[in-house]
């Protein structure tokens, strides 16, 4: 018999997974598989389970917000790759941004139908450091700190719009940061406000943020930075171009990598998949080709050329 290890949130949205928890589970049975049910019960407890369990299962399911599945994939990662289980997802935050990317279904039962149908995608994700692994994006600068530091509570009261109200909180303490970012033989130094490494097509949901074409499965991770304005003026035509995607902008800089080291002199904090991931002079950001596979609904995976 098949094995699953089905690991949720309970505190992810509005807690929507109490009212359907006993569907997903009966549509996993009659799928054919044992079913091994947990809940978290605080941060870093997906990766634990992943990690300590996931070698003994066909599929690992979580529910929860874009962090959660982050969290997985960090223990799924550790598992040697000839045992590593597939991974399977039914979104329940805020904004997630991965599911949009993935073309899953908003509602929980059919998410559990897109999984039963065990139609899986291999998909890039990003390693930061030697340890870590972000699914969609590791970030640092203006705003990063709202995806961690937004309390659940008003999370769940609001939606995505508690993004935004923290987000303009956070206007008035925007500050650059001296970095240099090495890759494919180039090296890049300058002040900026914020940079990101990401494979989504939405990021804090916001859709197609940068304007540039991104494939998940193409062994590449985009790295977008964005630099200090002078000014306000400056400062104004630089909110233009991000939100025109203005191609030519002096302010956006947008790139390709697969292996990237950035730099600075002081310690900078970086986010990933929404998540704090610690404060570090030197980072190094490598994309992991097709490392995850991902159940997705079928229409979504793109035909062999």
């Amino acid at each position: 018999m098949k094995r699953l290890l089905f690991i949720y949130n309970l505190h992810s949205g509005k807690g929507l997974i109490r009212n359907h928890l006993a569907d997903i589970i009966d549509t996993f049975n009659k799928a054919g598989y044992e079913t091994v049910v947990y809940s978290t019960q605080e941060r870093a407890d997906a990766t634990r389970l992943a990690k300590e369990l996931g070698a003994a299962y066909d599929l690992v399911v979580c529910s929860g917000g874009d962090g959660t599945l982050s969290e997985v994939l960090d223990g799924v990662m550790t598992i040697d790759e000839k045992r590593r289980p597939k991974i399977g997802y039914i979104p329940a935050g805020s904004t997630n941004d991965y599911a949009y990317s993935l073309g899953l279904p908003s509602q929980m039962k059919r998410c559990a139908n897109v999984i039963a149908e065990e139609k899986f995608r291999a998909v890039d994700v990003g390693k930061f450091q030697e340890n870590s692994y972000f699914v969609y994006v590791a970030a640092f600068g203006a705003f990063t700190e709202v995806s961690w530091n937004t309390p659940q509570k008003t999370k769940n009261a609001l939606g995505h719009n508690a993004y935004i109200l923290e987000g303009i909180r956070q206007v008035g303490n925007l500050k650059p940061y001296q970095v240099r970012f090495s890759f494919d033989d180039e090296e890049i130094a300058g002040e900026c406000i914020y940079a990101m490494v990401y494979n989504s097509f939405s990021v804090g949901g916001m859709k197609n943020i940068s304007g540039q074409n991104v494939e998940l499965d193409d062994g590449k991770l985009n790295l977008m930075i964005v630099y200090r304005p002078d000014n306000a003026v400056d400062f104004s035509v630089m909110l233009a171009d991000l939100v025109t995607k203005n191609p030519n902008s002096k302010f956006i800089a947008n790139y390709e990598i697969s292996d990237l080291i950035v730099e600075s002199d002081s310690d900078i904090d970086w986010v990933l998949d929404g998540e704090y991931g610690g404060s570090h002079k030197k980072v190094h950001i490598q994309a992991m080709p097709q490392a995850m596979k991902i159940a997705v609904p079928a229409e979504t995976i793109p035909q062999e050329k």
